[in-house]
């Protein structure tokens, strides 16, 4: 699971910004750029981070699987 991946490619599909997903959970634009460059994350961000693209966590983490 590569988490950072996961994060861009669902930014792109849905033609959002980091500052916008952001906005979405309550964190500065830094914080997603720190998820971003990450591999991993803790489980409760995960599903913070599916929901905020409206997906399930593992269509989300399928998003950064190779």
């Amino acid at each position: 699971m590569n988490v950072g991946k996961s994060i861009k490619v669902a930014l792109a599909k849905r033609e959002m910004r980091s500052g916008d997903l952001a906005k979405i959970l309550g964190v500065t634009p830094q914080t997603v750029s720190n998820m971003s460059s990450r591999a991993t994350c803790t489980g409760q961000m995960l599903i913070h981070l599916a929901q905020s693209f409206d997906m399930k966590v593992s269509e989300f983490v399928a998003l950064g699987e190779d």
